[in-house]
């Protein structure tokens, strides 16, 4: 299944609405999922900035006004997919900053926060709706900034297996 997403990947650094760059965001069905009713979607619209900025980000939410950062080049290479799926994460944490929670508690690791584990759950449940398969949602669950152990963690906790590629067999001893 192509999905097609439209995603103005062009925009340059500056300030930007949420449909300046997802032209298509209010078609997305999984809205009603994430926010409490049509009202509350269409104030996250209307309010929430996107920032696209020429920094090596990929996209986060500001935890003190709930704005989106977008990385230039993660605006430019990533999937169709994926950054739709970053959006739908991204919103998530929308609407957990309106609930009043903080996205960043250091006091737990990255992949063991609720509120990662809330906006991931809904976003590899829209993924298998868009037709991914295990493999390509672990491999979106890979980031940077989580160790190979934490990916690990993270994918088992979320029900996500990957196929071992038969170079990574190990001979049993």
């Amino acid at each position: 299944m192509k999905n097609v997403f439209r995603i103005h990947r062009r925009l340059e650094p500056g300030q930007y609405h949420l449909a300046e760059v997802f032209a298509d965001i209010r078609t997305y069905g999984i809205l009603p999922a994430i926010f409490a009713d049509a009202e509350e979607i269409d104030g996250v619209m209307a309010h929430t900035k996107v920032f696209v900025v020429d920094r090596p980000h990929e996209m986060f939410v500001d935890n003190d006004d709930a704005s989106i950062t977008i990385g230039l080049t993660h605006l430019r290479r990533a999937s169709d997919e994926f950054l739709y799926l970053d959006i739908i994460h991204e919103l998530c944490h929308v609407k957990q900053h309106l609930q009043g929670r903080n996205l960043y508690d250091r006091s737990k690791a990255y992949v063991d926060r609720e509120t990662e584990i809330e906006a991931y759950q809904v976003t590899v449940q829209e993924a298998r709706r868009i037709g991914l398969n295990d493999d390509a949602i672990s491999s979106y669950l890979r980031v940077s900034w989580i160790t190979p152990e934490e990916h690990k963690r993270l994918a088992r906790r979320l029900d996500v297996t990957e196929s071992i590629p038969e170079g990574d067999l190990q001979p049993v001893k």
